[in-house]
């Protein structure tokens, strides 16, 4: 399995030596104790685990530090260091995760459509997973709204995910969307084909992300994560603790607040230096 795991981050760096993949140390951080069988079984245990305990978040970006996409430095963040990421470094993370266990991933590429005023470019990373005759999709970096655990490629099944539901519309060609009911009726989070795309082609989208001034990850802190009963998101310095009966809105009065809220809701150790 080292070797396995050795030739997964080989494939996936940009350049840099090779390191290595601890598997263990990996699970520890997401909490995750079961099997690590190449099934679906594994692939829905490590999904929800993910989502429930790495939190999408976008603060580097605020403190001036443009994210790496290269496997080790993803690893370090991720699972040493216990952050999170957008979607470029936890679903990135995500996919070298079920490699070195032997799944079968391949990198896709997504539109977002929910909130969006105008057509928006390509830009969301997420992953495919094929299991024998199964076909998968991974995300672990969506945010708010996003799955918790891995959903069939399978068009108009509706699928309870804890207390979100989601399902896929299938449009001409090879094209699909990703749904889910919001204000009584079904939304439109992304839309997406089934073309495969590799590591370095994410790079100049992580760039651009995390610099331009008209990226939403420049003008705003976000971080998100779910939870048994809803979720927990922060924009700057509101906090919403979101259930399906309710939503509390914390609002932190100072940076230092700020940071102890992060460590509170997410388990960010941040110093408030860096924001």
């Amino acid at each position: 399995m080292e070797s396995s795991a050795r030739t997964v981050l080989d494939q996936q760096a940009t350049g840099s030596a090779p390191v290595d993949f601890d598997l263990d140390a990996y699970c520890a951080r997401i909490g995750y104790t079961g099997s690590r069988e190449v099934a679906p079984g594994t692939l829905r245990g490590l999904h929800v685990a993910h989502t429930h305990s790495v939190p999408f978040e976008n603060l580097d970006i605020h403190s001036g530090r443009a994210p790496s996409l290269e496997a080790a430095d993803l690893f370090k963040k991720i699972v040493t260091r216990k952050r999170g990421g957008y979607c470029y470094e936890v679903n990135g993370a995500f996919a070298l995760l079920l490699q070195a266990l032997g799944f079968q991933v391949q990198g896709l590429l997504a539109r977002v459509l929910y909130g969006a005023a105008t057509v928006l470019p390509r830009t969301h990373q997420l992953s495919l997973v094929s299991l024998g005759n199964e076909t998968w999709i991974a995300d672990v970096g969506f945010g708010r709204n996003g799955l918790r655990a891995p959903l069939l490629l399978i068009p108009d099944v509706v699928e309870q995910q804890g207390p979100d539901t989601f399902r896929l519309r299938q449009e001409a060609g090879q094209t699909f969307v990703l749904q889910t009911p919001l204000e009584g009726k079904w939304q439109d989070l992304y839309a997406f084909t089934l073309e495969r795309f590799l590591p370095v082609d994410y790079l100049p989208l992580n760039h651009w992300h995390s610099t331009s001034p008209h990226s939403q990850f420049t003008q705003r802190k976000i971080c998100s994560l779910a939870t048994a009963t809803g979720r927990i998101i922060a924009v700057d310095m509101e906090f919403k603790i979101r259930t399906q009966e309710s939503t509390q809105t914390i609002y932190a009065k100072s940076p230092t607040e700020y940071v102890q809220l992060l460590r509170e809701y997410f388990g960010l150790d941040i110093e408030a230096t860096l924001l």
